[in-house]
């Protein structure tokens, strides 16, 4: 019979080492500069929010849904989210279920958060470059609204989405 301390143990050497994939991908992915955005990083805020710990990292499962993640994030005080899901999920499902953690998002009264969907298995690229397909697994990034809105607004003027297609820019609402 398996002795459940063990279990135990062996389920939170498997999220400490998901998190530290997850930093891993923040960092050497998400921080780099890259030609595919003209010299930019492909999130350009991730590095302030990494070195400044601002970035929660939480593990969507049963027993800790998203409520209780979204709920757990607001708790910390940390300016972003990204939560961790086993489950895989199609491209085809990636927008949908964005769509649905949004609409449970509003339900709840805290429709000033936003959350966007990092899936591996989605073909989005510029230029070549996929950086979703790089993701250890399905990431769920929370992000205050006003933040998206003048990050957006701050790289309007850049050449970050020129080498985007429209595919990709339809996609992000862009």
């Amino acid at each position: 019979m398996l002795n459940v301390n063990v279990v135990v143990g062996l389920n939170i050497k498997k999220i400490v080492n998901m998190k530290d994939k997850v930093l891993n991908y923040i960092e050497n992915v998400l921080e780099v500069p890259r030609d595919e955005y003209n010299g930019m990083p492909t999130c350009p805020f991730a590095k302030k929010e990494r070195e400044s710990d601002q970035i929660y990292i939480d593990t969507l499962n049963n027993n800790n849904d998203f409520i209780v993640c979204m709920h757990n994030f607001i708790k910390s005080g940390k300016k972003s989210a990204v939560f961790i899901q086993d489950d895989e999920l199609s491209e085809k499902e990636t927008k949908r279920y964005q769509k649905f953690l949004n609409s449970i998002l509003k339900a709840s009264d805290q429709s000033n958060w936003k959350a966007l969907c990092i899936n591996p298995n989605d073909k989005l690229e510029v230029d070549g470059f996929n950086a979703r397909s790089l993701a250890p697994c399905f990431l769920v990034l929370i992000n205050d609204k006003k933040d998206i809105y003048y990050a957006h607004k701050s790289m309007k003027d850049t050449k970050y989405y020129d080498k985007m297609d429209l595919k990709y820019k339809k996609y992000l609402g862009i």
